[in-house]
């Protein structure tokens, strides 16, 4: 019998020493929250979208928008691409919709908990983006 086929005959959990205290602490571990966030009262979040050319508040509060109109479809794609890298390693919530040359950037707030709504996390990665 060949090595591999030895291998493949080998029980994969013949060796572990799994005891069922440890089986609990594993199923135990913590699980993790997501980060408290300063949500904003309505006149500090208007007053900075006042600051932020483009940019609205969407009805209920939840999100803001912007709509961009680009040269291009493909360009408008490109810049979707872009917000949502951006939006991945800032960790933000964002919906993008393409139509043609025209592209809505969509961030949203928290929805649920203490802190829904726009906070200074959203207003700043919406400020930040070109």
């Amino acid at each position: 019998m060949s090595e591999a086929q030895k291998q493949l005959t080998v029980d994969p959990l013949e060796g572990t020493d799994l005891k069922a205290e440890r089986v609990q602490q594993e199923a135990m571990a913590p699980v993790l929250i997501e980060p408290v966030v300063e949500r904003l009262k309505a006149e500090r979040v208007q007053l900075r979208l006042s600051r932020m050319p483009g940019w609205g508040l969407v009805a209920g509060g939840y999100a803001i928008d912007r709509v961009r109109d680009l040269a291009s479809a493909h360009s408008a794609a490109e810049y979707g691409t872009f917000v949502l890298r951006e939006a991945a390693r800032a960790r933000q919530k964002v919906r993008i919709g393409l139509n043609g040359a025209r592209v809505v950037i969509t961030v949203l707030g928290p929805r649920r908990g203490q802190n829904r709504g726009i906070g200074m996390a959203q207003l700043d990665f919406a400020a930040g983006l070109l």
